[in-house]
């Protein structure tokens, strides 16, 4: 034998034993009944929770529960800032209730001006 023989001996692929199938790293999404409409919806099985209720029936929770707040005299409400997590306080009486504290808000609106200023730099 020759060292070239030696050396394709030594660096031989060996054929790999065929591998069983394996299962799909997606779990397949379950089925299952909204509680409130009766609409059937899938979800993820790895989720911490599994829902009751289909994401229309969820929004319509949101309006009505928005809905309520703004019945009645006009007052503060508390909410928690979305960002952050502190608390913070704003009139019933807004079109749109906030999702972030007024800090939060004045710091994204800085950042978003400082992104596409039209001022050149420099």
């Amino acid at each position: 034998m020759g060292l070239i023989d030696k050396l394709k001996e030594l660096f031989k692929k060996e054929p790999e034993p065929e591998k069983a199938p394996e299962a799909p790293e997606k779990a397949a999404r379950q089925r299952k009944t909204c509680k409130g409409c009766g609409k059937q919806f899938s979800y993820d099985p790895s989720w911490d929770f599994v829902p009751n209720y289909c994401k229309e029936c969820k929004q319509k929770f949101v309006k009505e529960k928005e809905e309520k707040q703004r019945a009645g005299a006009p007052r503060k409400i508390k909410r928690k800032c979305r960002e952050c997590g502190n608390y913070f306080t704003f009139d019933s009486t807004l079109a749109r209730y906030p999702s972030y504290c007024p800090n939060c808000r004045k710091r994204h609106k800085e950042a978003q001006k400082a992104k596409y200023s039209r001022k050149k730099e420099g």
